[in-house]
């Protein structure tokens, strides 16, 4: 595959003229109608671009031309996070810390039904604790299963499931760790969830993937997240990365790999 070229600091984009007076440009994705200069900035700004100084967009509307542009400092964050990614795609960032937060969950003792990753504008993990549903006979009634769950935005928190009858979970808790705390200290600080082993005392038998595995040289657990999942954290994107050489990755490479295939 050949090597990805890196994003040019500067740019000319091409406008032509659209419906209605807008003008059209495409700019990394599909063509975007824009009908003044505010709409224009707006779209350049989510693309990772500005207009360079001394540029009038303005002039432009409604005949269209050139547009002499210079990559943004959100564009060059965005542009750092893809190489500290390499060929991830987006989507698959977050699967490698969620698999990691699972295993320390059942090395403590915790029964897990199932566990997905959530990907839109941001990333959620949702580990599911307590038995699965098959086997279960129509109609019985099952009590409401416990979530343990991340947002990149904002960290751990657990909830209990919704009843059938609802759209939304309750007892919304956050759990008192960081962003990106080790998978074994989130795994303690739930466990009261299950009844598990208190921390350090994984029960006998079971054998955590990654136990001894520490983060490597520069691994944020508390990085500066803002709440708002658009923004790009570096420090959380090298953190997240970390995962992809632990354990529980690499010793479960299938289980992975079957998981990711289903988003794929």
């Amino acid at each position: 595959m050949p090597k990805k070229l890196p994003t040019p600091r500067t740019t000319t984009l091409l406008l032509t003229p659209g419906e209605r007076g807008a003008l059209k440009m495409t700019l990394g994705g599909p063509p975007r109608s824009v009908y003044d200069e505010d709409g224009l900035r707006d779209s350049l700004y989510w693309a990772g671009w500005e207009i360079a100084p001394g540029e009038d967009p303005q002039g432009l509307f409604p005949s269209g031309g050139q547009l002499r542009l210079a990559r943004s400092e959100r564009g060059m964050l965005e542009d750092q996070a893809s190489e500290v990614w390499g060929k991830v795609p987006f989507d698959e960032t977050a699967d490698a810390y969620a698999l990691a937060a699972v295993a320390a969950i059942q090395a403590r003792g915790g029964r897990i039904a199932e566990w997905d990753v959530h990907v839109d504008e941001d990333r959620r993990i949702y580990i599911t604790l307590g038995e699965d549903d098959e086997g279960r006979e129509p109609g019985e009634e099952q009590p409401l299963r416990w979530v343990v769950s991340w947002m990149d935005a904002s960290g751990w928190f657990t909830f209990l499931e919704a009843a059938p009858d609802e759209s939304l979970g309750s007892c919304v808790n956050d759990v008192a760790c960081p962003v990106m705390a080790l998978p074994e200290d989130v795994a303690a600080e739930v466990s009261h969830l299950w009844g598990g082993a208190p921390a350090g005392e994984p029960l006998p038998g079971l054998e955590e993937p990654g136990r001894n595995w520490r983060p490597p040289h520069g691994y944020v657990q508390d990085p500066p997240v803002t709440g708002d999942a658009t923004d790009v954290v570096l420090d959380l994107e090298r953190s997240l990365a970390a995962y992809l050489n632990h354990p529980a990755v690499t010793t479960g490479d299938q289980a992975y790999a079957a998981r990711v295939a289903t988003r794929r």
